[in-house]
């Protein structure tokens, strides 16, 4: 309960920032070619080569009949390694290579190198009067860990502890969770961005790594014991597992186990204590301060968690798996539990869609052979008008976030709901990380906004008096970005049934609404995520360059609780569609741009967005950029781990639900003869999320059927994953192409009022 139910579920569905999955194909590491003899640099039409290309991956074109409805996919060949699928690859980058060469920006990627030099914080974990985050600032590749000590009622100098480029070139830090009174951290190290992290575990006083070496830990959770002589954690089936599968490895059957420190250091010893009834069951565990309970979170779909109890006094027969005690199960509800002092707190959406925080007694609870109806629970903090963002325990205390008009708001309670108290922020922004533990004082966060750079904060929950909190700067970064020449606005703009719409926008101080500015907009809208006021580093480009750059706030998404997530998912998916489309078009009606100076970037769902954009509204803007996205709605389940995803997308497999994925599915609205915006469509060969193919197939079927001038751009990414572990040079290389492209292709001037400014 330390970061909320949504957050939570974000480590495992982030598809950015959502927010468990997956283990798709790769394609075979060959090094890139030079580019094509037949690339014509001023613009990228259908060449003969391009022709001759698709061509010959159209000769595994497949037409299906799917519940009575016939389907076509005339780019099934890009589905399946093989030469002429790496050549189509290879061939199709060095060709979108070259537009690039032939459209430069002078300064472009300078000015990226200083803006994305700007330091990032992230992921406090308070333990044992330590604080533990991650860092990147100036030149470092990766996130380092760091920690800082509390002194006395402030906070001392932070110290690195652990720096991933020591163990390979490309090696990230995945996860880390510290032990409870900070004497060791467990942490997860992966390669080129494919999250398949190995666990290992760091002695924080002297720096040394022990034995402990557990492979298959992608997406890992885990839970000290109080006497910090072991954790469970959750890992995927190994090598020898009944359930290890070698072509898809850490996709299904994630399942917790219990590791002592210094047995067994690769885990194979581990004994299961819990496995879910399916393969997309997702369990995470947690323990009471006391060490009695533990706590099992499976998650069951972007709308559904269920809770249990483990006593841990139990016996356990040798070779069985523990009892588990329902808290809460059977209903499409999202809930999270923790035991403290004798009492079971529970944050639930059942029957409260912006939730609320629940309490009984535990061993009441515990005597029971089913999950408790509602009214076994006593409310501590019934349903509010705003969603509840994040609830956990700090000091004996109820430290309680929420989302208020999409700006984070902070308090402390009692643990009976009452007495409450507000803690002070430095302005309207978002709140991220938020952390604590029930029987220590310290409670951690970010601080961030749009256009205010992150700084690491920290209060004592129990700090005498009755009036606001105001926290203490333990570290924070430096910016090359001057901020005051801009202003934040917001507007709420009316989708297609009515629906009003959150739109934040950032320009200079001096925009005039003749409809000539360029615009950027940015959007999500999927697997309860919320897009709040966040520091985002290259768009500040856009911005210096003089555009306006916008997120919108879309159904889908946790904004405004579970109601409006729920509103776009499933067979309500084109809702998302039509509130982004709406925003898109408000920037041509409100006088501030026109469709050829507007652009569109999202990726993962949002490279969905993207394609739903090109496919149903191409008339609305001038340019699109898509990554890492998903456009074949039809087939996505077929790629592991994306039945993770039915959830919140559904199957084509269901009949009922396959009709709204076929309709709304980007790759097949393609139609023939249409002219389509320019579209860069990006993907990456280490992406252990979503299938490159998607990329691929979209990306071929479009350049078939383009009927205009603009043109529709395929690159593959080597030694790069869905995005986690991006090393710094990879996102600006990432930065430079998507702005020389957008800048390009909306013929965007380098005037003097556009030059950059200086550092």
């Amino acid at each position: 309960m330390h970061h909320g139910p949504r957050a939570e579920l974000l480590a495992l569905c982030l598809l950015g920032a959502c927010h468990g999955a997956p283990a798709p194909r790769t394609a075979p590491p060959t090094p890139p070619p030079p580019p094509p003899a037949d690339a014509t640099p001023a613009d990228a039409g259908v060449t003969p080569e391009l022709a001759a290309r698709n061509a010959r991956a159209r000769a595994g074109a497949v037409t299906e009949t799917l519940h009575g409805v016939s389907v076509a996919d005339p780019y099934r060949a890009l589905e399946t390694e093989g030469p002429e699928t790496t050549a189509w690859l290879d061939w199709q980058t060095a060709r979108s290579r070259a537009w690039l060469d032939a459209h430069p920006r002078p300064g472009l990627r300078e000015r990226l190198e200083r803006l994305l030099s700007s330091g990032v914080l992230r992921r406090p974990v308070v333990a044992g009067g330590r604080v533990f985050y991650s860092k990147r600032e100036g030149e470092r590749e990766q996130f380092v860990l760091m920690v800082a000590q509390r002194q006395g009622a402030g906070w001392g100098p932070p110290r690195e502890l652990l720096d991933p480029s020591t163990v390979a070139p490309r090696t990230a830090i995945d996860w880390y969770f510290p032990s409870p009174r900070g004497r060791y951290v467990a942490y997860g190290l992966s390669q080129n961005g494919d999250e398949r992290s190995t666990l290992r575990v760091l002695e924080v006083a002297t720096g040394r790594v022990l034995d402990e070496r557990i492979e298959h830990t992608k997406w890992c959770r885990l839970a000290w014991l109080p006497d910090e002589t072991g954790f469970y954690y959750a890992r995927f089936p190994r090598e020898g597992d009944a359930r290890y599968d070698a072509a898809h490895p850490d996709a299904y059957w994630r399942a917790l186990y219990l590791h002592r420190l210094g047995a067994s250091p690769d885990g194979a010893a581990d004994p299961k204590v819990y496995e879910g009834a399916v393969r997309t069951d997702s369990p995470d565990p947690a323990v009471s301060s006391d060490g009695r309970w533990l706590l099992v979170h499976v998650f069951r779909g972007w709308s559904r968690q269920d809770a249990y109890l483990v006593d841990r006094r139990a016996r356990v027969a040798s070779g069985a798996l523990p009892r588990t005690i329902p808290v809460a199960e059977g209903t499409d509800t999202l809930n999270e539990a923790l035991v403290h002092q004798g009492r079971l707190y529970l944050v639930t959406n059942r029957d409260a869609p912006r939730y609320r925080v629940l309490s009984a007694p535990v061993d009441a609870l515990a005597r029971g052979a089913a999950a408790p109806p509602p009214e076994r629970f006593q409310v501590l903090l019934p349903e509010g008008p705003h969603p509840l963002d994040s609830v956990s325990i700090a000091g004996g205390r109820l430290l309680v976030q929420t989302l208020e008009d999409i700006v984070a708001r902070v308090r402390l309670c009692g643990l009976d709901g009452s007495a409450c108290r507000a803690v002070t922020l430095p302005g309207e922004g978002a709140v991220q990380g938020l952390s604590a533990e029930p029987d220590q004082r310290d409670v951690a966060f970010v601080y961030t906004s749009f256009l205010e750079p992150p700084t690491l904060l920290a209060l004592d929950a129990q700090a005498p008096g009755a009036g606001a909190l105001a926290p203490a700067v333990v570290d924070r970064v430096q910016t090359a970005f001057d901020a005051s020449p801009y202003v934040l606005e917001r507007e709420r703009v009316r989708s297609r049934d009515g629906t009003l719409v959150n739109v934040f926008f950032m320009h200079r101080r001096d925009l005039v609404r003749d409809g000539s500015n360029y615009v950027l907009l940015y959007g999500y809208g999927g697997f309860n995520i919320s897009l709040t006021p966040s520091y985002l580093r290259d768009p500040l480009y856009w911005l210096e360059r003089g555009g306006v750059y916008a997120v919108a706030n879309l159904r889908g998404g946790a904004e405004f609780g579970e109601a409006w997530h729920r509103a776009g998912a499933l067979g309500e998916k084109e809702r998302v569609f039509e509130d982004f489309e709406a925003a898109l078009r408000w920037f041509s009606t409100s006088g501030i741009s026109q469709p050829s100076r507007i652009a569109i970037h999202g990726a993962s769902n949002g490279g969905l967005l993207m394609g739903a954009m090109l496919t149903r509204a191409p008339d609305a803007f001038g340019a699109a950029a898509a990554y890492v996205g998903l456009y074949d709605m039809v087939r996505f389940h077929r790629f592991p781990p994306a039945e993770l995803w039915t959830s919140e997308y559904g199957s084509a497999e269901d009949p009922a639900q396959f009709p709204w994925l076929y309709r709304y599915s980007p790759y097949h609205r393609v139609q023939d003869g249409v002219r389509y915006p320019a579209a860069w469509i990006e993907t990456a060969d280490h992406d252990t999320r979503v299938f490159w193919g998607h990329s691929a197939k979209f990306a071929a079927r479009l350049q078939d059927a383009q009927a205009g001038e603009d043109p529709v751009l395929f690159y593959l990414v080597r030694d790069v994953g869905h995005g986690a572990g991006i090393q710094r040079t990879d996102q600006i290389d990432k930065a430079t192409r998507m702005f020389t492209f957008l800048e390009g292709a909306l013929r965007m001037p380098a005037s003097p009022g556009l030059v950059p400014q200086a550092p």
